[in-house]
């Protein structure tokens, strides 16, 4: 293949995957809150620079606050931590094409892929941070450095490998860095080089309007993910920079807030929850909160006029737990690790926009754990946390922390579809929680065939986890593992799980990302208040496609005194099928008759099926592995194990099962149950419980 070939093949494969969204509209699960917004302000922006962050006419302050005070905006930090590392590296040379031979399969282009998008956030982070600590100290040398920068990013080929169409998380690095040292280094650059540097952002720029305007039509196509963040990410700060002085920018800075006052977001309701999972609320909102930030610096307006922003740091607060590994949904580069530093950085933003000190207190507890952040692909090839905190500090107001409760408490997001039950939250050592999806948006995008999954985390476990690892959109583990309910802990009936499709799943037949939507699922009843709380989801039209025979399936689960799950798994069928019921774990388990323990390092899980379900029960089975993926890409990683629990052919299919953790060092948690009619009398610990099935 040659390179010409392999560079045409890159840009296909990408161009299929960023319309892979299509027309969407008529089946969105949400109704997108729309917000008012006076254009008018844009008549009088201000034509000096700088204007991204700090503002031509509040420079002279800025200095004066830090001859007064070295760590004003912890610019101090800023300045060891993110700025003067760079004074000695050259700029960068422009990035190489993946190697011809790794094109036909992602798992071998994604490595190159992903080191040249880190190469460019490292070049955006040395161009944005020498501009402006060169500006702000008036250092000519760190001026000279950011120049040097800036004009060798002007040079690479806007049509090459760093263009949106061939890697588009290297091309919103590479313009957005440009943007920066245009705009701070201003007054630094000959009209030649300002020239040189503003045509090669007006190519970049352009390439990304046309994606979003005409290839992928966002105002019509809302869920295009990439596409909303090239809009914050690459498009605000790019016009902001370029602002009076190409005539497009005033038009592509409005069509970017339409969008976001008409239809964003996409992906989440008044609720604040976010249907792609943490990890993607994580990007979505920290380019989103950003681009809010310079837009709030450069015009005094406020975007975040919504309730999703008043409702979301709720989200990761409840849903990516602080304590907890592998126990969330969606994809997640994070996936094994407790949640990151970025996480804790975006939901301190959302505690100075809401005057939230739940969120700093998780703030404190991740920051304070994280401390090697530095080393994680997901954080160096992203972030730059010395930079996060002096925005921050410069724009918000920071405030001491409020733990939130350790009773027991289920939170609820049922207009995305997700929940969390919660005991003991700010005790690692005696934190219960269980994190449950089932949602309206399916498996769309970096969502997955799980509606009705759960996830369970005890005493410093996740017992039952999400298995596999994420090395990447499309390669084996993602598209026959972690999309697949087999890896969920879920039913399979007659071996079918929900529809998890996708264009690099090479699915035969007619696909179209609507039919992930149309596999979505609901929670259809809750209960936040009484003594034993409960959620209640419907996944029926989820597991439809592959399955048709299918017409309903609904699992309800309780939560006694803050230490037991209940679970009602309900189905019927056209005709009969067997059941076929996972727990899925990384540690070791031990199977029985009507039970199985799972035993982690510091708690255990006892589960037991309880009803007359135990007569249809064929076999329990514990099964290692991950399928059909390529084990090349697990190759030196360990290998996770799930239980099977099959249960014989029947129509109907009732199965009520008891999930006990106790500590593994302790006394365990003393559970007996009653079963009579629909009513389940427990004795928890010597505390009854009832519960109406």
């Amino acid at each position: 293949m040659s390179d010409k070939k392999s560079f045409d093949a890159i840009k296909a494969i990408k161009l299929e995957n960023d319309k892979s969204a299509g027309n969407l509209v008529d089946v969105m699960p949400i109704k997108v809150q729309e917000a008012d917004i006076d254009l008018s302000f844009l008549d009088n922006l201000s034509v000096e620079h700088p204007r991204l962050l700090v503002q031509s006419k509040d420079l002279a302050a800025f200095r004066e606050h830090l001859k007064k005070d070295a760590s004003y905006c912890k610019f101090d930090a800023f300045m060891s931590n993110s700025t003067l590392k760079f004074i000695d590296v050259e700029p960068y040379a422009e990035p190489q094409p993946y190697p011809e031979e790794t094109v036909g399969k992602a798992s071998l282009w994604r490595p190159y892929w992903r080191q040249m998008y880190v190469s460019c956030q490292e070049a955006f982070n040395a161009t944005r941070n020498l501009s402006i600590a060169g500006i702000v100290l008036e250092d000519q040398a760190m001026i000279a450095k950011a120049k040097a920068w800036t004009l060798q990013l002007a040079s690479y080929d806007p049509e090459g490998v760093t263009s949106r169409g061939y890697n588009d998380e290297a091309a919103f690095r590479v313009i957005a860095a440009m943007a920066w040292g245009y705009d701070w280094l201003h007054a630094y650059f000959t009209e030649a080089e300002r020239d040189t540097i503003k045509q090669a952002l007006i190519a970049r720029l352009e390439e990304i309007m046309h994606h979003l305007q005409v290839t992928v039509d966002l105002l019509a196509n809302p869920l295009n993910s990439h596409g909303v963040r090239s809009i914050s990410s690459a498009v605000i700060p790019t016009c902001i920079a370029l602002y009076s002085e190409y005539p497009k920018a005033r038009e592509y800075i409005e069509y970017g807030i339409e969008y976001y006052a008409k239809h964003y977001p996409p992906w989440g309701g008044q609720d604040g929850a976010w249907a792609e999972g943490p990890d993607y609320w994580n990007t979505q909102m920290a380019f989103l909160g950003e681009s809010f930030d310079l837009l709030k610096s450069y015009t005094s307006i406020n975007m975040f006029n919504k309730e999703f922003y008043k409702n979301t740091g709720d989200f990761p607060l409840y849903c990516m737990p602080v304590h907890s590994k592998r126990a969330s949904f969606c994809d997640q580069s994070s996936i094994g690790d407790f949640p990151g530093l970025k996480l804790a950085y975006n939901i301190k933003h959302f505690a100075g926009v809401n005057n939230k000190p739940e969120y700093i207190w998780y703030y404190n507890q991740l920051k304070a754990r994280d401390t090697e952040a530095h080393t994680k692909f997901y954080n160096f090839g992203w972030w730059d946390f010395g930079y996060d905190d002096l925005r921050f500090d410069y724009l918000w107001n920071d405030m001491p922390e409020v733990a939130p409760s350790n009773e027991p408490l289920l939170k609820v997001f049922p207009i995305t579809g997700w929940a969390a039950f919660h005991s003991n939250m700010t005790k690692r050592d005696e934190h219960i929680h269980m994190v449950y999806k089932c949602s309206p948006f399916g498996s769309i995008s970096h969502s997955h065939g799980d509606q009705n999954a759960y996830t369970l985390h005890a005493f410093g476990d996740t017992l039952a986890a999400i298995t596999g690892y994420y090395g990447g959109f499309g390669v084996d583990m993602h598209i026959k593992w972690r999309r697949r309910t087999f890896s969920k802990n879920l039913p399979l009936f007659d071996g079918k799980g929900q529809y998890a499709e996708n264009t690099t799943s090479n699915f035969e037949g007619e696909h179209q990302d609507r039919y992930c939507i149309e596999a979505g699922g609901k929670i259809s009843d809750y209960d936040t208040e009484s003594e034993v709380l409960f959620v209640e989801g419907d996944a029926s039209t989820s597991y439809q496609f592959h399955n048709p025979e299918l017409e309903s399936y609904k699992r309800k689960i309780w939560f006694a005194k803050g230490k037991v799950f209940v679970m009602r798994d309900t189905a019927t069928l056209k005709a009969e099928q067997d059941l076929t019921w996972l727990l899925h774990t990384t540690f070791q388990t031990q199977t029985s008759d009507a039970s199985f323990q799972i035993i982690g390092d510091n708690a255990l899980l006892d589960v037991t099926f309880i009803n007359d379900c135990t007569d249809d029960l064929l076999s329990i089975d514990n099964v290692e592995g991950f399928g059909e993926v390529d084990s090349a890409e697990f190759q030196d990683l360990e290998v996770h194990r799930h239980i099977e629990a099959k249960f014989k052919a029947k129509k109907s299919h009732n199965i009520l099962t008891l999930l006990v953790p106790s500590k593994a060092d302790g006394a365990k948690t003393q559970v007996s149950h009653k079963l009579v009619g629909n009513t389940l009398e427990l004795i928890i610990d010597g505390e009854q419980v009832v519960i109406e099935l």
